[in-house]
């Protein structure tokens, strides 16, 4: 009978199991504040895309905008009922992260009172 150690050795040209991931070899690279919003799940201003990625993921959507010459790019994380989260870029880093609560309806700031 083979046992799984034998069929590792004959794997071993092809696969080696040893190695770690090129995921992995980046995060042990991060700086531990980085490591930590990542294993946190949530973004923090400094990160590139690829950490963000690595914390939250795709984002559902991205927004680009140039404003006063400058190009930003929001990704959106989250739907509606629930908690938002906008992580602004500007150049290739974050730059703000804003977390806002949407109701059903999407709407993110409270209703205006009505006129009495």
């Amino acid at each position: 009978a083979t046992k799984p150690a034998d069929v590792k050795a004959m794997l071993k040209p092809i696969l080696d199991f040893e190695k770690r991931s090129v995921t992995e070899n980046y995060f042990d690279t991060l700086p531990k504040e980085i490591q930590e919003a990542i294993q946190a799940k949530r973004a923090e201003v400094g990160m590139t895309r690829d950490q963000v990625k690595m914390a939250l993921g795709q984002p559902r959507d991205r927004i680009r905008e140039t404003k006063d010459g400058e190009e930003t790019e929001d990704w959106i994380y989250g739907l509606p009922p629930g908690k938002i989260t906008f992580v602004t870029f500007t150049g290739q880093k974050v730059s703000k992260v804003k977390d806002t609560y949407a109701g059903l309806g999407g709407q993110t700031v409270p209703m205006p009172k009505p006129q009495q």
